[in-house]
């Protein structure tokens, strides 16, 4: 027995298949090409005349003539079927003159075995059989010998024409190495030497040829379980927000041509989604630093690449190849990730800007990839949302301000009243809008907006009357939801009670600053997420406006009710007010999934302590048990 191990590794080790190896896997890289792309690159290699005409014969002054022109690709079984017009004249040349000549039009299907050379990556088409149709579409019957002669020229003109897929196969090479971790580098290099051709589908939508690739995956990191140091958190923040500039310039890339109210609602979801994902993952003791980009990145672009082809097949600019390009380059990556973490992806920035300049097809480009804070009207219209809110209160580029003012009496009602102007009812009207404050900032603003033990009635009211001016607003902007407006009202009354127990600020040690959730990330009246609404609203108007922040919040959970709630209602099973309100809350607080995870929790009764809670003031605030909010702000 011992002997018999003996001889077996020694076969093992002469076979290269040692226990590095064993653990090799065969990945399928796939470069698909639908069935329009198709035709355009086999109109521009081989069918260059007018009217995309190609002449294959041109014999005898003219008397033998074949043309074939206006190329159709569709599936037949395992092949291809190639469907040209056809037009023929034959004839016998003499003399320079043309005897009983014979002219012909129709169509000819040629049924056709794609193939790929490795050396060159030529993607070649071998004719199996061929038939010809006249031109109402019916079978023709020709001579054998003119029939032979259509076949043999037409069937060898086609036959050596290829498609050169060297370019996506190069583009594949260059992009892998800039996704993974700088460490794994040499390893995906030394895969990408294994590169060779596999099998090629012939599928109903399109070609998918197969570029196989030998890998072999780490194993899985234990780092994951381990709580991170401040420089992992760091790298793990930083890649993301890499990923989420690169998303938002692919939204504004795909925006620049007229989208589909379908097509804008999976945008504003794709985008929405990854950022509470993201956020959730900050939220936890060990966030899955090396999961989170790879698994959004593939998850997008499974979900944006339909819109993308839409858009690229339009740009008549644009050479088929490029596009090709891109999308085998982004298919690659995906088709990587069945490997999961031991690949190590890391989408740097540098893969970031090779993507981006794939997408616009020119390598010249500096795409603009910050991760910054400020308004971007491009995505708001990208995502449905309309112009960019009014700026209205004070914007200050600060955390906090001294509190409270020099003079400050300590009776917000007294101040304020000082001076007419300057009270909160200038917050309800609609212009003109306020500008942000130079330095020093005029903190005598705030008064109104801080409560303190004598003043909590008259606070709560001028917070309920900004809260519902800013529900009447977004209601009075949007038809789909106008017939919502008493329960829209008592939805974001209740979500201002939830969110922030009506506070906007908080004081203490000398200081005033926005109130902020418990990870830091929302911020305000409505406790607006800074990262997942970034680009969509101004932080500085969120942490110091109060009825910017409640205009914000209104506005977002008006677009939870008109683009997920309202097309996703069962007409055989209406949801009541209340529970409509509660549904739409949980989107708030979660993201667009959240809608039918609520219905769900909501028929097995089974609800989340958010759901209770927020149950619990909806249901106060819909009977006006309007001491139970001021209660709120003395705790």
């Amino acid at each position: 027995m011992g002997r018999l191990r003996w001889w077996l590794g020694i076969c093992l080790l002469g076979l290269g298949l040692g226990p590095a190896a064993a653990l090799a896997e065969t990945v399928a890289l796939p470069v698909t090409i639908d069935y329009p792309l198709l035709r355009r690159l086999v109109v521009e290699q081989s069918f260059p005349g007018p009217d995309e005409s190609a002449l294959v014969v041109d014999e005898a002054g003219g008397c033998t003539r074949i043309e074939i022109s206006r190329p159709e690709f569709s599936p037949e079984r395992e092949y291809l079927r190639l469907r040209c017009r056809l037009k023929f004249r034959v004839g016998v040349g003499l003399a320079g003159r043309c005897l009983n000549p014979v002219d012909w039009q129709g169509y000819i299907e040629l049924v056709q075995q794609p193939h790929l050379s490795k050396g060159d990556w030529r993607l070649g088409f071998t004719t199996l059989e061929s038939r010809l149709f006249t031109a109402a579409g019916e079978p023709a019957n020709v001579a054998q010998t003119v029939y032979d002669l259509i076949k043999g020229r037409v069937h060898a003109y086609l036959d050596r024409k290829t498609l050169n897929l060297a370019p996506p196969v190069k583009e594949m090479s260059q992009f892998l190495p800039l996704v993974v971790y700088p460490e794994n580098r040499p390893r995906v290099d030394a895969w990408l030497k294994s590169l060779r051709p596999g099998k090629i589908e012939v599928r109903p939508l399109d070609v998918r040829v197969q570029i196989l690739m030998d890998v072999q995956p780490g194993p899985p990191s234990g780092e994951e379980t381990l709580a991170l140091s401040q420089d992992e958190l760091q790298r793990f923040t930083e890649g993301w927000q890499g990923w989420d500039a690169f998303l938002v310039y692919w939204i504004d890339y795909l925006a620049k041509d007229p989208l589909s109210p379908d097509e804008r609602r999976l945008l504003l979801e794709t985008l929405l989604e990854t950022r509470y994902r993201f956020v959730h993952e900050l939220a936890q003791p060990t966030p899955s630093t090396r999961d989170v980009v790879r698994e959004q990145f593939v998850w997008a672009w499974q979900r944006l690449t339909p819109i993308l082809h839409r858009r690229l097949k339009g740009d008549e600019q644009r050479g088929p190849l490029s596009y090709l390009a891109y999308f085998s380059a982004g298919d690659a990556l995906a088709a990587l990730d069945r490997l999961g973490p031991t690949l190590g992806v890391d989408i740097s920035r540098n893969g970031l800007v090779r993507l981006a300049r794939l997408m616009e097809g020119d390598d010249r480009i500096d795409p603009n990839l910050a991760y910054d804070f400020g308004v971007n009207p491009r995505l708001r219209q990208a995502l449905g949302m309309g112009p960019a809110l009014e700026e209205i209160g004070p914007g200050w580029q600060r955390e906090h301000l001294a509190w409270p003012p020099v003079g400050y009496s300590g009776d917000p009602v007294a101040q304020s009243s000082r001076d007419p102007l300057r009270t909160w009812l200038r917050w309800l009207l609609p212009a003109p809008a306020w500008a942000a404050v130079a330095d020093p900032p005029d903190v005598q603003e705030l008064i109104p907006w801080v409560p303190t033990p004598n003043n909590s009635e008259v606070y709560l009211e001028r917070v309920k009357q900004a809260v519902k001016v800013s529900a009447e607003k977004c209601i009075q902007a949007s038809p789909a939801s106008r017939d919502r407006r008493q329960m829209f009202e008592m939805l974001t009354l209740a979500v201002a009670w939830q969110e922030s127990c009506w506070r906007q600020f908080v004081t203490g040690g000398g200081k005033i600053g926005p109130l902020r959730s418990y990870n830091n990330t929302s911020v305000g009246l409505m406790q607006i997420n800074e990262r997942v609404w970034r680009g969509v609203y101004n932080i500085n108007n969120l942490r110091w406006s109060v009825l910017y922040n409640a205009r914000a919040g209104s506005e977002i959970l008006e677009t939870y009710l008109r683009e997920y709630a309202l097309p996703n209602l069962n007409p055989t099973r209406p949801l009541d007010d209340a529970t409509l309100a509660r549904a739409v809350y949980a989107m708030y607080n979660g993201g667009p999934a959240h809608f039918g995870r609520f219905l769900k929790r909501h028929a097995q009764r089974d609800y989340y302590l958010s759901d209770k809670l927020f149950a619990e003031k909806l249901t106060l605030v819909q009977a006006g048990k309007w001491e139970a909010m001021v209660r709120c702000l003395g705790q």
